[in-house]
């Protein structure tokens, strides 16, 4: 009887792991995030390529005169404590999120300015 009971014991034991490492066999490969250098480097938008309105807030960030456009045009923008979780996002993204703090008139203002950023960038 004792017998028995281990086995049927260890029967249950083994049908348990064989579902756990079922469900392990469907989950997604896992690949690794970014390496210290890639952080380190600025984004790509920043090293090339016009800086707009699409473009994402880090990336305006990476370029001094485009970051001194947004702490001009958008004050305590690039200070707040949320920025790590939108800087990935353009200002257009963030626009209807900001409850009205964005308006078109100021995004304008923003473009307008970027395009004088940009103007200089190119007379490099």
């Amino acid at each position: 009887m004792t017998a028995q009971r281990s086995a049927l014991h260890l029967a249950s034991l083994l049908a348990a792991g064989l579902v756990f490492l079922s469900g392990c066999a469907n989950r997604p490969v896992q690949t690794p995030g970014p390496t210290p250098a890639e952080f380190a480097r600025p984004p790509a938008a920043a090293r090339s390529g016009p800086l707009t309105l699409n473009t994402s807030i880090e990336a305006i960030c990476a370029v001094p005169a485009g970051k001194a456009v947004l702490d001009r045009d958008l004050p305590g923008l690039t200070t707040r404590p949320e920025f790590p979780m939108f800087k990935a996002m353009t200002l257009k993204q963030i626009e209807p999120m900001s409850k009205g703090h964005i308006t078109d008139a100021i995004l304008a203002k923003v473009q307008a300015d970027l395009a004088a950023v940009n103007a200089g960038r190119a007379a490099k």
